[in-house]
């Protein structure tokens, strides 16, 4: 996803046709897949759903997505449950899922600090967070940036670190790494459990 060159949805979906678009999806989707605890999860700012359809492939667990962009909605629903919701106001009741999902989605949201709250919100108790992160001060990150593309048009947060921080406010942080993709691209993993009682 880091790739984003275009605001065409369809563009973007071809884009993981590329070598590097394969790669970026298997690195995420493992990443998730060896983090997630339970049977029951929400990604929120799921886009197409793509990187979804390959976590569900590889394990076996039920991914509602959510999604508020309808173009984007539209390719998601060939492969998973969507959702058309904002996700600052998640349209499901407390305590229902084991896990929520943000896949370089929270530093696209404007309010990260809600749509956090509303993940942990609809999470069980012990229910975990995890997140995959652009990390916006890497050499690649910044070239891309510089491109004027679909990034910089869209991404609302660069400093990374304050959305790690507000994470921490919620979740007990188990896991935090950065893991390259290829040339230079690398994203942040977190992992926490919240801190419901």
């Amino acid at each position: 996803m880091p790739c984003w060159e275009s605001g065409e949805n369809m563009k973007y979906d071809e884009f993981f046709s590329t070598p590097l678009g394969k790669k970026i999806i298997e690195k995420e989707a493992k990443y998730v897949v060896e983090n997630l605890d339970g049977k029951m999860a929400v990604s929120i700012g799921c886009g197409t759903g793509i990187i979804e359809k390959r976590i569900m492939e590889l394990r076996e667990i039920e991914i509602i997505g959510v999604e508020i962009n309808d173009e984007m909605i539209e390719m998601a629903e060939k492969r998973l449950n969507v959702i058309k919701a904002d996700a600052k106001s998640l349209p499901f009741k407390n305590s229902v899922f084991d896990s929520a999902i943000f896949i370089t989605s929270l530093e696209f949201i404007d309010d990260y600090k809600e749509a956090i709250n509303e993940a942990y919100r609809v999470l069980r108790e012990g229910g975990e967070i995890i997140s995959v992160l652009l990390n916006t001060s890497s050499p690649y990150f910044k070239k891309r940036y510089e491109r004027n593309g679909y990034i910089r048009r869209n991404i609302k947060h660069l400093d990374i670190g304050n959305i790690i921080t507000y994470i921490t406010k919620k979740f007990l942080i188990e896991k935090k790494e950065v893991f390259g993709i290829e040339n230079g691209e690398e994203v942040y993993g977190i992992k926490g459990k919240n801190r419901k009682s």
